[in-house]
């Protein structure tokens, strides 16, 4: 078996690779901290003299509203049809709606105007 003085040896080594990883790694952040510091110091000094931030995407035109909205097309059924309602009981509603739909077909086809 190892001595005890061996033992206290590598213990000991043990101690001082540590202390020494610990500190490099310390130093590392401290170190990152003021260079990220100075780069974002320096990017608002940039800014400034550059005047105007500008966007980085421009905005897009907005859509022509359509002249004729299709939705109230067969309303009951559409509605019906995009339910969470189990599709065996969508059937007996179906067969309810779509008659109804069609009943009123001209005034839908007439409000999709306004």
């Amino acid at each position: 078996m190892l001595e005890s003085a061996s033992l206290r040896r590598i213990a000991a080594l043990c101690v001082i690779l540590l202390s020494f990883g610990a500190l490099s790694g310390l130093s590392g952040c401290a170190s990152n901290g003021s260079a990220e510091q100075a780069s974002a110091d320096a990017r608002a000094e940039g800014e400034q003299e550059r005047g105007r931030i500008e966007p980085r995407y421009q905005p897009r035109e907005p859509l022509p509203e359509p002249w004729y909205n299709a939705d109230l097309l067969f309303g009951m059924t559409r509605g019906v049809t995009n339910s969470t309602i189990h599709p065996a009981a969508q059937v007996p509603l179906l067969v309810l709606t779509i008659p109804l739909d069609i009943v009123f077909l001209p005034f839908a086809a007439i409000g999709g105007f306004f």
